[in-house]
């Protein structure tokens, strides 16, 4: 009899992902529908094929802005599907208290903000990754299958960017519809490198920027190397020198420096030190060498000073604006106010997105999101620091994990499969 009260008494799993229990055809098909959409999501993330719609405000003295213009992504309907085949959970997630305050600190946040539309838009945008971030939370997505569509995505895009390495320009044709933007070495304004004298043309993918590429590729790394649920270890150690490729084939000197900084923690922790020196040792020389090799590369000479000019402007909205900002996603309308020191730099967002975020949503709203949110930023700095910090030290030198569609999106995806 105890038996069958405890039966009783558990509670139904949430039947939006189908757990472990006795369903209905119906349920099953929905099941497999689901799992096809978060495969389907996962394929998707890095390519960003969508449609920009550009209104008055996605100007900038008569120069559209793609940061500026509202898009439907390819990835926006297929996550905008997920929620809605799962939507009494998620609403359930957003009631939640600590989510709540949130989202009403950044719609009081509306009310201060330059361009109302704009910061509407960018609302949209947080309410998707944390709808996003709680679907792959509570999928319980098999690990193989979340291995196999980061592994196709990845190849298919070494694929693509030695492509466009190897012959200097795009390839265009239907990878136009995966994202692939015209690159030749001739364009303004297209990222390029030189090593021993030869020109090159920095591979974007299907990607805004190899920057951005690089990022992306760097957070998958650390998050399958540094993750004990993946079993497979041939597909494993593939995905890994995939990503490895990308990175050094991006010639981002941010990533490559973390990808070599944090790859010399994890082995000098591993099991290796204790059991093979020189094992560790010949690993480390490697990695060392030929990171050095991508490293000398020469980039844009006037980085750092546009880097700076940038950092610059930030303070200064900051101190104009330091209680509740210019609004959230208005950064470049204000900064287009300042003077132009370099040829299309003043429709950049600064490269870090810790200035970029107070500067939009004021030091107010920070304190008030690290005072919320403590304990879980202390817990996944505990449980899962290699992806906090490659967030950190690239977020410190990059803008793209707050403005560009494939990198936001996959910061929901990893922390909510953590």
């Amino acid at each position: 009899m105890k038996r069958q009260r405890a039966k009783k008494k558990n509670p139904n799993p949430n039947p939006a992902f189908f757990n472990n229990v006795t369903m209905k055809p119906c349920q099953t098909w929905l099941m497999q529908f689901n799992n096809v959409l978060l495969l389907l999501f996962i394929l998707f993330l890095p390519t960003q094929l969508g449609k920009h719609f550009f209104f008055d405000f996605s100007y900038l003295s008569g120069v559209r802005v793609d940061y500026l213009a509202p898009t439907i992504y390819l990835t926006d309907i297929l996550a905008l599907i997920l929620i809605f085949l799962n939507l009494k959970s998620v609403i359930r997630w957003f009631i939640n208290k600590k989510i709540l305050i949130l989202l009403l600190i950044l719609l009081i946040n509306l009310l201060f903000s330059q361009n109302i539309f704009i910061s509407v838009y960018r609302y949209i945008k947080v309410l998707e990754i944390i709808g996003i971030l709680f679907i792959f939370r509570q999928a319980r997505l098999s690990k193989k299958l979340l291995l196999s569509g980061f592994l196709i995505g990845a190849v298919f895009e070494l694929l693509l960017a030695t492509a466009q390495f190897i012959n200097k320009h795009s390839l265009q044709g239907l990878l136009y519809f995966f994202g692939e933007r015209p690159l030749d070495l001739s364009l303004p304004g297209v990222a390029k490198a030189s090593l021993n004298g030869v020109e090159i043309l920095r591979p974007y993918g299907t990607f805004s920027h190899p920057n951005s590429l690089a990022g992306f590729y760097l957070l998958i790394y650390f998050f399958i190397l540094t993750s004990k649920k993946f079993t497979n270890t041939f597909a494993k150690n593939i995905l890994l020198l995939v990503c490895s490729l990308l990175i050094f084939l991006s010639f981002s000197k941010v990533a490559i420096a973390t990808y070599l900084l944090f790859n010399f923690i994890y082995l000098w922790k591993s099991h290796l030190k204790k059991t093979c020196k020189l094992c560790l040792t010949s690993r480390i020389f490697v990695l060392l060498v030929v990171s050095l090799v991508f490293l000398q590369a020469t980039t844009d000479p006037l980085s750092l000073k546009k880097r700076l000019q940038l950092m610059q402007n930030a303070f200064s909205i900051i101190a104009k604006n330091p209680i509740f900002g210019v609004g959230i996603g208005n950064y470049l309308p204000v900064q287009h106010q300042f003077p132009e020191r370099f040829a299309g730099l003043i429709n950049q967002p600064v490269h870090n997105i810790f200035l970029l975020l107070t500067s939009e949503i004021g030091i107010l709203s920070i304190v008030g999101f690290g005072i919320l949110f403590f304990q879980e930023l202390k817990k996944a700095i505990k449980n899962a620091p290699y992806i906090f910090f490659v967030i950190l030290l690239t977020g410190i030198f990059d803008h793209y994990w707050l403005t560009l569609q494939q990198n936001f999106l996959l910061i929901g995806v990893i922390l909510g499969v953590l």
